[in-house]
């Protein structure tokens, strides 16, 4: 489960300029809390292609290294 969040958070972003917290939960029918904010913040970095995640207080703001 976690990892087809990732995958979902990560094409959003490259399509979107942020990823609202609203469409994770609705799509995946859990609550973002701040706790799960950070967690999946810190798993969206140790992505190798991710060179900036921005937590916002509504949505991440995911940026990255160009291919």
């Amino acid at each position: 489960m976690e990892e087809k969040i990732l995958d979902f958070i990560m094409e959003y972003a490259q399509e979107n300029e942020g990823v609202p917290f609203q469409v994770i939960e609705e799509n995946f029918n859990i609550v973002m809390d701040d706790k799960l904010k950070d967690i999946i913040s810190d798993a969206i970095w140790d992505r190798d292609n991710v060179s900036d995640v921005i937590i916002e207080s509504d949505r991440y703001v995911i940026t990255c290294f160009e291919d």
